[in-house]
């Protein structure tokens, strides 16, 4: 899947924890609908929940689920795949520090019998060019990478939704030497997207947190200013 030259951002409203909440982002205007499956993270649903959200949304929504797969053994990955499609869902968002062979060796046995595609996270900060070889690490793999910023260890216990930014420049350079789409995750808000769409060029731009009234709810105003931010800033 190589980048797309259309200049518009696509836009991904994820941490949904509810239907109302996933038909106004898609009414608003989103590309794609993010739910979060992992446990213990404030805006975990389980998949059945998952499901009755992605079954309300409108056809062409991109319907993502977030997981972790760290240290699994490669059949208990299958078999969460498979109750993952049962959702409905086309894409999954690896979250965690899953290594690249685990990746590999998962896209490998999706590749004859599942059409859901994957997104790697890559969390930023730190080395510039440890981030950037981290990213490429994963590129073959992948149909897609989302730069987050990096989890602190010993932090909140959070995967994401943070809303914590983090360095733009070193994110413009993975898009920069990438040839898969890009996703820009982080501290992203209403007020900063057209800064970090400018500066960093991505394919698409995610937020959860900084959509929010408060932790699991999303604001209708808030989503509705980040995506018609978004898309009023062309890529370059």
């Amino acid at each position: 899947m190589e980048r797309s030259t259309n200049v518009n951002t696509k836009v991904k409203i994820c941490g949904n924890t509810n239907v109302e909440d996933a038909i106004m982002a898609a009414e608003a205007g989103a590309d794609a609908i993010g739910v979060i499956n992992v446990a213990n993270t404030r805006r975990y649903i389980d998949l059945e929940d998952a499901k009755r959200i992605f079954e309300a949304l409108p056809i062409f929504i991109s319907k993502v689920v977030v997981i972790t797969l760290d240290n699994m053994p490669i059949e208990f990955v299958r078999d969460k795949i498979k109750l993952i499609e049962e959702t409905g869902a086309d894409c999954i968002q690896l979250h965690g520090e899953e290594p690249v062979e685990l990746v590999a060796d998962l896209r490998e046995s999706m590749s004859m019998e599942s059409r859901i595609r994957m997104i790697k996270k890559i969390g930023v900060g730190g080395d510039k060019k440890e981030c950037l070889e981290n990213a490429l690490a994963y590129e073959n793999v992948v149909d897609a990478i989302l730069l987050d910023t990096e989890a602190k260890a010993g932090g909140t216990g959070e995967i994401g939704g943070t809303g914590k930014e983090h360095d733009w420049n070193i994110s413009k350079e993975i898009v920069e030497h990438v040839k898969k789409p890009v996703i820009l995750a982080g501290g992203l808000n209403p007020e900063n997207v057209a800064k970090a769409i400018e500066l960093v060029n991505p394919y698409a731009v995610d937020v959860s947190s900084g959509v929010e009234s408060e932790v699991r709810k999303k604001d209708a105003m808030k989503v509705k200013k980040f995506i018609e931010v978004a898309r009023s800033t062309n890529r370059q």
